[in-house]
């Protein structure tokens, strides 16, 4: 939906995350997330967010992240 020829908050979050899923691997590492985002995620400030990030394993001693759950963790960052 346009407003005024822009585009809505919600549109802008759905055309986000539809391209980041075509975009980035089905699972990924936590040191790779600046890389595949853009810069716009640190790979600190996900560390530092614990249980209230997205959803993680340990594979040795790196986060890995499933693309999917990662998404939706990132769907409600950007509707804040």
């Amino acid at each position: 939906m346009e407003i005024d020829g822009r585009t809505t908050s919600e549109e802008f979050i759905n055309n986000t995350v539809n391209t980041l899923r075509e975009a980035i691997p089905i699972i990924f590492r936590r040191k790779d997330i600046p890389k595949l985002f853009g810069g716009c995620l640190a790979v600190g400030t996900l560390a530092n967010l614990g249980k209230n990030g997205p959803p993680y394993a340990r594979q040795g001693k790196h986060a890995v992240y499933e693309r999917d759950s990662f998404l939706l963790w990132y769907r409600s960052l950007l509707a804040k």
